[in-house]
């Protein structure tokens, strides 16, 4: 048996893809067309899940065999068994389900990944078919087989998102066909987006290309998108003309403004572009477009190119691994210089994470960084009750109460019960807490900020900008804490700015802060403590110890 790094075993599989063994049964499993890196059978290496080429021409020469001996599947090289647990995820109920007009649900929308609904909405594009059209994107073949609906309506899509809750579903990802006109394009994500918020609790993804202006992206924003992909595919003039004229024709300039204006609106981390290796690119260049967009707070989703049978492009073949594998893991260098880390986007292809090993290489080298086995990524979850909910009481009654003396029996009060609480998981344990209370007219509070000491620093940077996001999904436009003044140094890294002294807040001086990175407003006077204000007494965003 062949132990492999999960990281590499996915790199090779997707530039080689997988054979089905006759037996195996898992033919009817593989996605055939679609937008974007469509063609292939997603599996669950050791829990993480990789979409996988299965049915193109180059499968064939394939080194991988998919088989399947009673319940068990494996996977093999040549003729050693791969060390590595695999398995398929159970086709979701819903698929089995249809609307009230006879369309199946499985033709509105499908599950991506472990927990990722996605829908093209609108399977057409006005460049289909013509010389200007994405050579290597399969977005007409589904609807031309009769796999799947031409236009999703955005109530029906609602509906089948309320039942992929069901099915573990926990963010979507919407794409679309080009339309001659933009703003019908945008009108159709708005719409969507805003059925599926009303729906259900999802945070929504969108992927369009510019233009889109800014006061656009602010009214997606206020109506359920969380993330957006703005995907330029290559840096490579002469490369992407060859393969996407129509990217190609749109100046480089407003790329750079649409994502630079993402990014006020939707904050680091929230915004993508996808940098397909292996279209005839440099390395040197498509890490150079790497840093580019990481510097401005894009993450750079590298995703192997595949070729889609049917596509002008289906002849070509994949990546050789040893290179993709070289530029993987200086780009996870890359994204852990500027901080930014797949786990802390809120939803879309990079949270999916099935098309690119990308997160796996920052998975592995956090892991090497921290010292750490294992993949030591916090997952943060906004919760509002049950066991989670106490373990975050007693986190804070850990720093708050025996270990700062802050307060004498328990740091909890009034504010609990108006408020929201975000948990940060780490190997099934809860480690760090924070809690956002609205104000009204557009303010927030951010209060009770507790990490356990060994977890301090990276994890407490996380749930401040996770609390930042949960504030922007809500329309809050501005967010203040009071400051341990020993702490402020830390939340200036987090792109917060010091307002006010409070020399004596519960016996101990504190700063009152606002975050003042892209999207909040800044020229509103801010009450402080003291002032008339829609709770007792101002909650305290510390408890970081160490943290920095």
């Amino acid at each position: 048996m062949a132990l492999v790094r999960i990281e590499e075993i996915k790199t090779e599989l997707q530039s080689f893809g997988v054979r089905l063994a006759a037996p195996s049964g898992e033919g009817g499993r593989v996605r055939q067309g679609g937008a974007g890196p469509a063609e292939g059978v997603t599996l669950l290496l050791d829990g993480s899940p990789a979409s996988v080429p299965a049915s193109s021409e180059f499968v064939a020469d394939s080194p991988f065999l998919l088989d399947r001996t009673g319940d068990h599947l494996r996977v093999f090289r040549g003729d050693e068994l791969v060390g590595l647990p695999v398995a398929l995820l159970p086709e979701p109920t819903f698929y089995r389900k249809t609307t009230a007009e006879g369309v199946p649900y499985r033709k509105i929308a499908l599950m991506h990944g472990v927990d990722c609904l996605a829908s093209t909405i609108l399977q057409t594009c006005c460049h289909w078919g013509t010389e200007s059209a994405c050579q290597f994107c399969g977005v007409g073949l589904s609807w031309k087989n009769g796999r799947t609906e031409r236009k999703k309506d955005p109530g029906l899509l609602a509906e089948v998102a309320k039942e992929a809750m069901k099915a573990g579903a926990k963010h979507v990802t919407l794409t679309a066909g080009t339309t001659k006109s933009r703003q019908t394009e945008w009108q159709l994500f708005l719409e969507t987006a805003k059925s599926i918020s009303v729906a259900t609790d999802l945070p929504v993804h969108v992927q369009m290309m510019p233009p889109i202006s800014v006061r656009q992206m602010e009214l997606l924003r206020e109506n359920g998108v969380a993330t957006i992909g703005i995907h330029l595919e290559s840096f490579e003039p002469a490369v992407l003309k060859e393969v996407a004229p129509c990217k190609a024709a749109i100046p480089l300039e407003e790329y750079l403004e649409a994502w630079q204006g993402a990014v006020r609106v939707f904050g680091r981390n929230q915004v993508s572009s996808f940098l397909l290796m292996g279209l005839g690119e440099s390395p040197r260049s498509l890490l150079a477009g790497c840093e580019q967009l990481a510097s401005i707070g894009v993450y750079p989703y590298l995703v192997p190119f595949r070729p889609i049978p049917g596509t002008p492009l289906s002849h070509r073949k994949p990546m050789r691994p040893e290179r993709a594998m070289e530029i993987y893991r200086e780009a996870a260098r890359i994204l852990e210089a500027h901080g930014l880390h797949w786990s802390a986007v809120r939803a879309g292809c990079v949270r999916c994470r099935g098309c690119s090993a990308l997160p796996e290489y920052q998975d592995a080298l956090s892991a090497r960084t921290e010292g750490r086995k294992g993949r030591e990524t916090p997952v943060l979850e906004v919760i509002h009750e049950g066991p989670l909910l106490e373990a975050s009481y007693e986190i804070r009654n850990e720093v708050f109460v025996r270990e700062q003396a802050m307060f004498q029996a328990t740091d909890r009060d009034e504010l609990d019960p108006l408020s929201l609480h975000i948990v940060a998981m780490m190997g099934g344990e809860c480690v760090g807490t924070v809690r956002i209370t609205p104000l009204g007219n557009g303010d927030w509070q951010g209060s009770r900020l507790a990490v356990r000491s060994p977890y301090r620093g990276k994890v407490g940077s996380l749930l401040v900008k996770k609390a930042e996001e949960e504030v922007r999904r809500r329309g809050g436009r501005r967010f203040r804490a009071y400051i341990q003044s020993s702490k402020v140094e830390f939340f200036e890294r987090c792109e917060w700015r010091p307002v006010q002294e409070i020399p004596d807040f519960h016996g101990r001086p504190h700063v009152l802060m606002l975050a003042a990175g892209p999207g909040w407003e800044r020229d509103r006077s801010i009450r402080l403590a003291g002032d008339a204000a829609p709770m007792d007494e101002p909650g305290h965003f510390n408890g970081m110890g160490s943290a920095g």
